[in-house]
């Protein structure tokens, strides 16, 4: 009896004790769900909130020295392109100049003034251009304008800053002339027509050659000699002078500079 009240005793323990793992498992296993339930949504919080604030924060301060560093990258490409403009405009300037500081050297015209076209007037009624030299740089009415060895035109106003030049393809601008190869001589004249002048009272017992040069003959009170006036394209015969059509020696819509001077500091 004693026996069997020890066994059932034990039994209980073992029972108890077996219950007791148990409820502590499960508790702890509660305890463990019941925290991670409380943990997760404060991970899914950093997960989907607090890192992307890290990674923007790191991202506006990289974007932000980006930004600055391609601000200080502009204004170096700003600075060269100032610069490397500033140069080419000296470069085109010094092309564009060379031929007319040449042969202001060649000729001895020391007293001539390097002139740049401001506008230009080019229609049926007249033709000129506006330059950038006047009476304050010692320009006075009927100086000759002069690009190379080739005639512009003359001063036909002259004002404190600036002049007005009347073309050789203005129908006022006339000009003694002569072609070279026949030494034939007759007035040159434009006919308010960038493309042709013509040549005037060239008698018709003469000889005329096409693709003739014709140049200034000097006679006259405003025009040097030996400058280019243009060439021979056509010379039709008449009664008693020549009709001559001449090509322009000058592409005067493309024309930028001149040189300025009296006609008696050439000769």
């Amino acid at each position: 009896m004693y026996k069997n009240r020890v066994i059932i005793i034990l039994i209980f323990v073992i029972i108890m004790f077996f219950i007791f793992r148990y409820c502590t498992y499960i508790g702890a296993c509660a305890m463990e769900t019941v925290s991670s339930c409380i943990l997760y949504p404060f991970l899914r919080a950093q997960h989907a909130v607090v890192e992307p604030v890290k990674t923007w924060l790191g991202r506006s301060a990289s974007i932000t020295e980006l930004e600055e560093e391609m601000e200080k990258l502009q204004k170096k490409y700003d600075e060269l392109c100032k610069e490397n403009i500033a140069l080419k405009s000296m470069h085109y300037y010094t092309n564009e100049t060379k031929e007319l500081y040449d042969f202001n050297k060649r000729y001895l015209l020391q007293k001539g003034k390097l002139a740049q076209v401001l506008a230009r007037h080019l229609s049926s009624n007249n033709q000129f251009f506006l330059v950038d030299v006047g009476s304050s740089q010692g320009i006075k009415k009927e100086m000759v304008a002069l690009y190379g060895n080739a005639i512009v035109g003359r001063v036909a106003e002259v004002y404190p800053w600036y002049c007005k030049i009347c073309l050789i393809t203005d129908a006022d601008c006339k000009v003694a002339a002569l072609c070279y190869k026949k030494n034939v001589s007759g007035i040159h004249e434009g006919v308010n027509d960038q493309l042709y002048t013509t040549m005037r009272y060239v008698s018709h017992l003469q000889s005329v050659d096409i693709a003739d040069d014709v140049l200034s003959s000097g006679e006259g009170m405003i025009f040097p000699r030996g400058f280019a006036l243009g060439k021979v394209v056509a010379a039709d015969k008449g009664e008693l002078f020549y009709t001559i059509t001449i090509q322009p020696a000058l592409n005067f819509q493309t024309l930028r500079y001149c040189t300025l001077i009296a006609k008696e500091h050439i000769e």
